[in-house]
């Protein structure tokens, strides 16, 4: 028996690519993504309070994986968007990756998007169709917002190092020195219409791959998990062990891939010492 609250969306058959709303507070919807997105921000700050709740000046245990993880990131963030950026952004870019990284995995745990509301299917298994729980990153809004947050936060950086002028000569600006004038004239030319292209790219290719390579993969991921166990759900257990690694392996990948282009498009224009006399000016 459903509720009638989820009446409608119970017609749909296997993962919604929606996530569905459960309830309300103060007519604000509570969708089941919404629920996953909390847990995960509960999960990280509970570890690292409790990892950092009586810090050593020689860490053990919890204290010196969360100083390790922070190190590791920060020298990694630091060799693609220079160190200036990685201080000032440390906060957006460490953050980033432990979020995605922990609702990825959170998406893989058992009960999560197979135990909700549904309706008994034909065959006669029960079907889920509205979870209690969802991948937070197979909401396309919410790796949206990813993508939204990260466009604002790249112009910052970048002017906030080069300035709008220096920032505009890293996009157009010849990047070939010649003694020969229509060599140089030529290739002023060039850059000049490829930057262009990278302004294309900023304002239109960047935020769409952002939004929809983690959506995509996360999404896809769940829906071959569920396809999968759906095959043959007597042995979902051992059918879907190998899946479930190679899911863990996209968890990771996935949040990794997402810090390296966000840190290495800033540093394009942030990790060059072409520019930092004139950052210095503004």
């Amino acid at each position: 028996m459903i509720s009638p609250l989820f009446a409608d969306a119970a017609a749909q058959e296997g993962l919604t690519p929606k996530p569905v709303d459960l309830f309300s507070i103060g007519g604000f919807a509570i969708s089941n993504s919404m629920i996953a997105e909390g847990i995960a921000t509960l999960l990280i700050i509970i570890f690292v309070q409790i990892g950092m709740r009586s810090p050593k000046l020689i860490p053990t245990g919890m204290q010196n994986f969360v100083e390790w993880l922070v190190e590791l990131l920060s020298d990694f963030i630091e060799s693609l968007a220079g160190r200036e950026t990685m201080q000032r952004g440390f906060w957006f870019f460490g953050s980033l990756f432990v979020f995605i990284f922990v609702e990825n995995v959170l998406a893989l745990v058992p009960g999560v998007g197979t135990i909700g509301y549904g309706h008994v299917a034909p065959d006669g298994h029960f079907e889920v169709t509205q979870p209690f729980l969802r991948g937070a990153n197979a909401n396309v809004d919410l790796t949206a917002a990813y993508s939204a947050i990260f466009f604002f936060m790249f112009f910052y950086w970048c002017f906030r190092h080069s300035g709008l002028w220096g920032s505009l000569v890293h996009i157009f600006g010849s990047k070939a020195k010649f003694s020969n004038v229509a060599a140089n004239i030529t290739f002023i030319v060039i850059f000049f219409l490829v930057g262009w292209i990278e302004i294309f790219s900023i304002f239109i290719i960047r935020p769409i791959a952002f939004t929809f390579r983690l959506f995509g993969n996360i999404f896809g991921g769940e829906f071959l998990l569920d396809s999968m166990y759906k095959m043959a759900p007597n042995f979902g257990f051992i059918i879907l062990v190998p899946f479930y690694f190679y899911e863990l392996l996209v968890a990771f990948v996935q949040a990794f891939v997402f810090l390296a282009l966000t840190a290495a498009f800033t540093g394009i224009i942030t990790n060059s010492g072409d520019h930092s006399s004139e950052a210095k000016s503004h």
